[in-house]
């Protein structure tokens, strides 16, 4: 989700963004049986998108690891999965509880659900602690 950016179109009429962008994280219930699958944890950078299709795709340096990136969140909607890289959830921020909870039931499918006012708020008002986490 970008928290301000700026837009536009190619010469051949792709779209392209790029700002500060929030990511967000959940472990696996599938791998992590034991972690609380609805835990959620995030961070922002700066990332470029470009449409690839019908898709916003793009990447981000997080740590020492380059993720890529599409759709809302990261990963098309959905939290990404941080277990392709080593060490990452223990320095996410995590993300309040009222806030994972309008998460989950919020109702996207390949963009943001109803909470995503709240999430974009939130996000803003810590973009500075965010900005760090996962360094």
């Amino acid at each position: 989700m970008f928290l301000k950016s700026k837009r536009g179109y190619t010469r051949d009429g792709e779209q392209w963004s790029k700002g500060s962008f929030l990511m967000i994280f959940s472990l696996s219930h599938i791998t992590h049986p034991e972690a609380d699958r609805h835990e959620l944890r995030a961070c922002v950078r700066t990332v470029s998108m470009h449409q690839c299709g019908h898709w916003m795709m793009g990447s981000a340096v997080v740590g020492q690891n380059k993720i890529t990136l599409s759709g809302c969140y990261g990963s098309d909607g959905l939290p990404d999965d941080p277990d392709p890289y080593p060490g990452l959830w223990e320095k996410l921020m995590p993300l309040p509880a009222e806030l994972v909870d309008k998460f989950w039931k919020g109702g996207g499918h390949n963009t943001c659900g109803s909470e995503g006012p709240d999430v974009h708020a939130w996000a803003v008002a810590n973009e500075k602690a965010l900005r760090k986490a996962g360094c």
